[in-house]
């Protein structure tokens, strides 16, 4: 079931009216049904893996618990991370490790037959991982009491709206809430309902047609011009942007409806005019927990000049690895890491107004990033690039152009910037707000018939 189907057209109303209208304001009740309804929604994916989300859920409440009686509060810190990534290990990264090693002692001279490890990668497990080992961290820093309510920690690790892309939550703000008695309010259900017809309009009506150029054209590079290829690059810039930043505004519009808040994933990063600007706007939830969790424990910047570098470098390497076990990833982010420094030694950490020049450069920065990202090897990223400079094969292939719907996207997201999401305060009269409500509901309409598509991040 994905948020674009329709099964969960039919899953969210049935979900809301149950919740609002029949369990009322009995709390322990939502909870049990928020919980009973999550789990639902990630069975119809494969009800297999519900499994290790009650493990990980039963570890890292028992841990906590544990760390709040015992003197020994690092070692059960210890044990509950160390369990959590071992899974975590075990499902995303084993085949990767494996392959990598049989390469290595071929390499040196020992003889080593390849292991091909086949094992289905469990949806949603690198985001609610994350999600389960900063809850025991902020235990163990006295952040957040260790809650006693199995039922509503439960729902805190499973809660259906961010449980397969995120956003990657932390206890401190979204546990309170589920522990709390929630109250119906019309305009912050209706602020939901626009902030998910907004990221469907991004889902299906850009981030899909635009992936359908790019997905034929960066198939086999072979046929197109370098424009072609160029332009697939930039469709695809658009394509991952509409598809991510799609599903997390659908996802927080799906929690206000429950009367809980999720934070931000996204804040325009495609308008940032820095490279550290576009790290601060682009998957927000992931390179705040990187940050807290990894960065500032390391030393931060508070070290010398080589320390720090080497501090963001991590970040950076690691932020790779957790998008996939492959080379493509670990190069990506250490792409990102080394133009990251490199603003940093030439600029400082001052923030500048807006420069066009600088911007252009921000943006190149993100299109090659892409390049390594899109790329299903680094051979192919290679050959995207050599074959931007070819000269003309075959024409642009034919059908719905997706500029009608990415030009317009950009100028919304420009005008309404100042908000959390383009259309949270428009102050149109009802019949022209009403019509912008149609012409969206009927751009996803018609671009249903010519594409849909899984989220990218749900192979994360």
């Amino acid at each position: 079931m994905t948020f674009n189907s329709i099964a969960y057209a039919f899953f969210l109303p049935i979900v809301f009216l149950i919740y609002w209208y029949i369990l009322g304001k009995r709390l322990r009740a939502q909870n049990i049904f928020l919980l009973a309804a999550s789990y639902f929604f990630y069975s119809c994916w494969d009800w297999r893996f519900l499994g290790l989300i009650i493990f990980t859920t039963a570890t890292t409440y028992l841990s906590a618990l544990m760390m709040e009686k015992s003197e020994h509060k690092k070692l059960w810190l210890t044990i509950n991370i160390v369990a959590n990534l071992a899974v975590l290990f075990t499902f995303k990264y084993l085949g990767f490790f494996v392959e990598n090693t049989c390469v290595l002692l071929n390499y040196i001279g020992f003889r080593a037959d390849s292991i091909t490890v086949n094992i289905i990668l469990p949806i949603g497990i690198s985001f609610y991982t994350l999600q389960a080992i900063s809850y025991s961290i902020d235990v163990f820093r006295r952040q957040i009491a260790p809650t006693h309510d199995y039922v509503a920690f439960s729902t805190y690790i499973a809660f259906f709206p961010q449980l397969v892309a995120g956003p990657i939550e932390r206890s401190v703000n979204l546990l309170p809430q589920i522990l709390k008695p929630r109250t119906w309010d019309y305009s912050v259900a209706v602020d939901g309902m626009r902030q998910i017809l907004w990221g469907l309009f991004k889902k299906v009506a850009v981030a899909d047609l635009c992936g359908i150029y790019a997905d034929r054209i960066l198939s086999d590079v072979d046929y197109y011009n370098g424009s072609s290829v160029l332009l697939a690059l930039v469709l695809f810039c658009c394509q991952i942007y509409g598809d991510f930043s799609g599903y997390s505004d659908i996802a927080i519009g799906s929690a206000k409806l429950f009367g809980i808040r999720l934070s931000s994933n996204f804040r325009y990063p495609y308008f940032a005019s820095t490279i550290s600007e576009y790290w601060r706007r682009w998957h927000i939830s992931l390179m705040t927990w990187l940050r807290d969790y990894v960065y500032i424990p390391l030393g931060g910047s508070r070290t010398s000049n080589a320390r720090t570098y080497l501090n963001i470098g991590m970040v950076f390497i690691l932020s790779g690895l957790w998008h996939g076990a492959a080379w493509t990833y670990i190069v990506w982010g250490m792409f990102w890491a080394i133009f990251f420094i490199a603003e940093r030694i030439v600029f400082g950490k001052k923030e500048y107004k807006f420069n066009l020049l600088r911007y252009c450069i921000t943006m190149l920065v993100v299109l090659a990033s892409f390049v390594i990202f899109r790329a299903p090897s680094l051979t192919h990223a290679g050959n995207y690039i050599s074959h931007i400079f070819t000269p003309a094969l075959l024409s642009l292939p034919t059908g719905l152009t997706p500029i009608m719907t990415v030009i317009p996207m950009f100028i919304i997201e420009y005008v309404g910037r100042c908000n959390e999401y383009p259309l949270q305060n428009i102050r149109f009269q009802a019949p022209l707000r009403w019509l912008i409500y149609a012409a969206l509901t009927y751009s996803i309409i018609f671009a249903v018939d010519e594409a849909s598509s899984q989220f990218i991040y749900f192979q994360f």
